[in-house]
């Protein structure tokens, strides 16, 4: 389900309001996820209220027992997607542009 980006805000600005007045961040996250937020709009909304970076958010997101239903099939999806573009790069297909993995331990 798409949440209208004007329902988004109003909900964030419950948040806010929850956090003001001392909700702790799993209820927060508990609260957005109940209104229909996915682990996008959860890590958007804890960098606008908390003014993290998108890692740091992704990680309470990720560490987070209200999300924690879905880590490790989001860690599998991951390492399909990384693994698929290793095979791609390791292809060699002049067809396609070269791709260079930085920092990749497999290659």
């Amino acid at each position: 389900m798409t949440i209208p980006e004007n329902l988004k805000q109003a909900i964030v600005e419950d948040g806010r309001r929850l956090a003001g007045g001392g909700a702790s961040l799993e209820m927060i996250l508990l609260f957005f996820r109940e209104r229909g937020f996915d682990k996008i709009d959860s890590i958007n909304s804890i960098r606008v209220l908390y003014g993290k970076s998108v890692s740091e958010a992704k990680d309470i997101i990720d560490g987070s027992e209200t999300w924690s239903d879905r880590f490790h099939s989001d860690a599998q999806f991951h390492e399909a997607a990384w693994e698929a573009l290793r095979e791609i790069a390791a292809s060699g297909d002049p067809s396609l542009p070269k791709i260079i993995i930085e920092g990749d331990s497999r290659r």
